[in-house]
């Protein structure tokens, strides 16, 4: 039996941040776009279920309204396929699921471990608000004969806090007879065995929304056979967004830079979203113009901006006996007795970078 896992679509999100307002609304129905080819792909290959974990939407707002009905009329006309939805931080308490009645859109329980089954599989889920309490661990006890997939939205202990999720420990869930754990929260792709028997997985989102979204995204395959289970990531994203590092150093004018970017970003497809990060050593003759290159590039991407991290190389001593600010400044700080070379060095190159409006 085929089944997928996709987790943290945020279908109706705002996008405001980055893009205009017709890029926004343009990555808005390009999501749904991206879970109907899953849905196709689930048709296409007999998966019988898609479990949804968390954060199908952004906002329990009423926003975006056609974008909630587009995904509706999607799970809607695909009767064959059971989409079990378990609420994620960002949708646990929309009410608009109470307006829809649809048969194949089953959804998990707050208050209890809710089961749905297969052929061999057990599907378990539960909702949880903030903080996972231990009973809740205890109180799960799959059969051991079954293939069983647990379903859960929230980040484990390795990953640094993100928003307001529950906190899972995989350790109580180590040795329980599970296969597969379904989880959704965080929007990268990853894999991991727990045990013997077990792995975990994030699924990761449909469509980076972001430059923290970056890379192929899309939803796992979950295959099981000979009572076996074998999990595949599928990409399914009509865009990526990609953070690309372009090191300069010395003296380089806008040609040499611009000649830097285009190599670097040569391959990356025009449909995509890039973020260009200027780096290394320069010296002080070199200008740097992030706006500049981000207008030359414009029209070569969907959306490109360029931010600068440079570092400008400084020689202070020629500018020491200078009648100027400037001199006046180093002077100054040279003669401060309480303070070492290296944090004399250090307030100089900081204060003349401020002059030069480079902080």
């Amino acid at each position: 039996m085929k089944i997928i896992h996709c987790a943290d679509i945020h279908a109706d999100s705002k996008m405001g941040t980055h893009f205009t307002k017709e890029q926004a609304e343009t990555r808005r129905n390009e999501i749904v776009d991206s879970f109907a080819k899953m849905v196709e792909f689930a048709r296409e290959n007999g998966a019988k279920v898609i479990i949804i974990a968390g954060d199908l939407f952004d906002t329990k707002e009423n926003q975006q309204k056609k974008i909630k009905q587009r995904i509706f009329y999607i799970i809607e006309q695909n009767p064959g396929i059971d989409f079990l939805y378990l609420r994620g931080n960002h949708d646990e308490d929309v009410d608009f699921f109470e307006e829809k009645s649809i048969s194949n859109l089953k959804r998990f329980s707050k208050s209890r471990w809710q089961k749905y089954s297969y052929e061999n599989i057990d599907i378990y889920g539960h909702e949880f608000g903030s903080s996972i309490p231990l009973t809740a661990y205890s109180e799960l006890n799959p059969d051991p004969a079954r293939i069983n997939i647990v379903v859960l939205h929230g980040q484990i202990a390795e990953y640094k806090p993100k928003d307001d999720a529950p906190a899972i420990s995989l350790p109580k869930l180590t040795n329980k007879n599970i296969d597969y754990i379904a989880l959704g929260h965080i929007h990268d792709f990853k894999i991991e065995k727990l045990d013997n028997r077990c792995s975990w997985c994030y699924s990761g989102c449909l469509e980076g929304r972001g430059f923290d979204e970056c890379g192929k995204k899309g939803f796992v395959l979950i295959d099981v056979q000979n009572n076996k289970v074998k999990a595949d990531f599928v990409p399914v994203s009509k865009r990526v967004v990609h953070e690309i590092p372009v090191k300069l150093s010395g003296v380089q004018n806008f040609s040499e830079i611009m000649r830097k970017i285009t190599d670097l970003l040569a391959g990356i497809s025009s449909k995509d979203i890039v973020q260009v990060d200027l780096t290394g050593e320069l010296s002080e003759e070199t200008e740097i113009e992030p706006e500049s290159y981000q207008s030359a590039l414009a029209s070569d991407y969907f959306y490109v901006r360029v931010k600068d991290k440079t570092e400008t190389k400084i020689d202070y001593t020629k500018y020491e006996k200078d009648v100027s600010l400037k001199g006046e400044f180093i002077r100054l700080v040279k003669n401060q007795q309480n303070l070492s070379e290296e944090q004399k060095i250090k307030i100089i190159m900081t204060g003349i970078k401020a002059l030069a409006g480079r902080l």
